[in-house]
């Protein structure tokens, strides 16, 4: 992408974020769907190159076809080196998932489930760790300020703890720590841009 490229990219990305934050304010997951359908996605598609834009339009079919439903956010990030998308979808039945597509090649690589807190049934059963100790866990290997935390549920059934971590450089790092074992399982992903609610 050429430099005037990214410039634009920047550009649509903080209006499309701006926007976001008004539709957020109606909290109807709907008509998030509609503004990515209709307006996000085109706008973002528009400063992109043709093979960027058969990436996330793939990578977007694929979520959907793995899962169903209304998506509400869409990340772009770097996780060592592989440019990853992950699509936030609410499925027809009110659980929400978190699919990861891989950007090179529209194949799905990662299917969670998000609850709401730690104290629902599924995550509860397997913590052994709270989330304070997560916390510190987390900040200890990236010191910063945490900006959002999800409860993730495996495709193994494993519960995770997920942090995005604002750094020193301005920067956003993800990272996962286990919920079982506080071990670190996921971490040097670095936030590209997010479109979508928080």
């Amino acid at each position: 992408m050429a430099e005037t490229d990214l410039e634009n990219h920047g550009r649509y990305v903080v209006y499309l974020t701006n926007l976001v934050i008004i539709v957020n304010k109606f909290n109807r997951n709907i008509l998030l769907h509609q503004f990515f359908l209709y307006c996000a996605m085109p706008v973002l598609l528009a400063a992109t190159t043709t093979t960027a834009q058969a990436d996330v339009e793939s990578c977007m079919k694929a979520a959907l076809e793995k899962q169903p439903g209304i998506v509400v956010k869409l990340e772009k990030k770097d996780e060592r080196g592989v440019l990853l998308y992950e699509f936030d979808i609410v499925s027809t039945d009110g659980k929400e998932w978190d699919i990861e597509c891989d950007a090179a090649n529209g194949k799905i690589i990662e299917v969670e489930q998000e609850v709401a807190n730690p104290d629902d049934p599924l995550f509860k059963a397997k913590a052994k760790i709270s989330l304070e100790q997560a916390k510190k866990i987390a900040l200890d290997a990236y010191p910063g300020e945490i900006v959002e935390i999800e409860y993730e549920i495996e495709s193994n059934g494993d519960a995770s703890y997920e942090f995005d971590i604002k750094i020193k450089d301005g920067s956003e790092v993800k990272l996962e720590v286990d919920a079982t074992t506080g071990k670190i399982t996921e971490d040097k992903e670095i936030e590209i841009f997010q479109i979508g609610r928080e």
